[in-house]
């Protein structure tokens, strides 16, 4: 998975780095602006859901003490 992920920001800084030099830095930011916007906000839902997950259910049904389970 961390191959991938570092490939794809090898990828994603050539096109940064293509869109500048071609289109310059406003073209470039209306391009890519919206996008990161789009990103962050679905990483951040993303990281609220599993924040709620864990603060409604941090602990086993079954056991009355407050010690986590793992199965």
């Amino acid at each position: 998975m961390k191959g991938i992920r570092n490939i794809a920001l090898i990828v994603l800084g050539l096109l940064i780095g293509f869109s500048l030099k071609s289109f310059g830095i406003e073209m470039t930011l209306l391009v890519f602006a919206p996008l990161f916007l789009l990103w962050f906000t679905f990483w951040d839902d993303k990281k609220f859901r599993q924040s709620e997950r864990r603060r409604h259910y941090p602990y086993s049904a079954s056991s009355g003490s407050k010690t986590y389970h793992y199965e």
